[in-house]
């Protein structure tokens, strides 16, 4: 056979191939369309034959809260599209969310009694679920704002201090500033405690240099920082 021979062959093969497949979707579509529409009609008879029996099953449901099963026998039969079959769908669906609402709201209250006053962070996620449940609710906003004015103030005086040994960031360049030798510094400890004025006290310890004496010692400084971290006074050096 001559090479364009083979060539015709097989392309008349593949037209063949690709036509059979055409066909054979083409007939199973057709198949499962015409399925479709005898399940639908199939739903619709049923429907109306049984019309009050199904009304009366969906509302016994909704009276036993059971607003799952109440929405699966709606939709079962939403293929009809009848205006009260629809409406009661609506109402079921939202009962189902306000239950589920409900449930949400006593699961967060239950969580958040149980979370410790010192858990900030948490409670405070807590109440920022429960007002996206109850948004207008008073008192989960007052509590909301309240720990997250806390929080924030948290964050700016974390930002004060270093995060690996704890001293606080520009009380020690003062510190470093004041002493003889700067290569004799070594910080030990700090501390802080919030002023009812939005400063802190903070009290460093540290080995340094203080004079020309040429004796590292331990020294205590004490001082003022607004609430940037600024320091305004040294209160004591010891």
């Amino acid at each position: 056979m001559k090479t364009w021979q083979r060539v015709l062959a097989w392309f008349l093969g593949g037209c063949l191939i690709v036509g059979a497949f055409w066909f054979f979707t083409q007939t199973s579509l057709s198949d499962g369309d015409n399925q479709i529409d005898k399940d639908k009609k199939a739903l619709i008879s049923e429907f109306n034959s049984n019309k009050d029996n199904i009304f009366s099953q969906i509302n016994q449901l909704i009276t036993e809260e059971k607003y799952d099963e109440a929405i699966s026998l709606v939709s079962k039969y939403q293929v009809t599209e009848d205006e009260a079959l629809l409406k009661l769908k609506d109402q079921v669906q939202a009962e189902l969310t306000k239950t589920n609402t409900q449930k949400q709201i006593t699961d967060l209250s239950n969580e958040l009694s149980a979370t410790p006053e010192s858990e900030l962070q948490k409670r405070f996620d807590l109440y920022s679920k429960l007002l996206e449940l109850v948004p207008g609710n008073s008192e989960y906003k007052t509590k909301h704002d309240e720990l997250q004015t806390i929080l924030e103030r948290q964050q700016i005086i974390s930002a004060q201090f270093s995060g690996e040994d704890g001293a606080h960031r520009k009380l020690e360049k003062l510190i470093k500033f004041k002493i003889k030798d700067v290569s004799t510094y070594k910080h030990l400890e700090t501390k802080y405690v919030e002023n009812d004025d939005n400063t802190l006290t903070i009290t460093t310890t540290f080995y340094g240099k203080k004079s020309n004496s040429g004796k590292i010692t331990k020294n205590t400084v004490t001082a003022i920082v607004d609430s940037n971290g600024n320091p305004i006074r040294i209160v004591s050096w010891k």
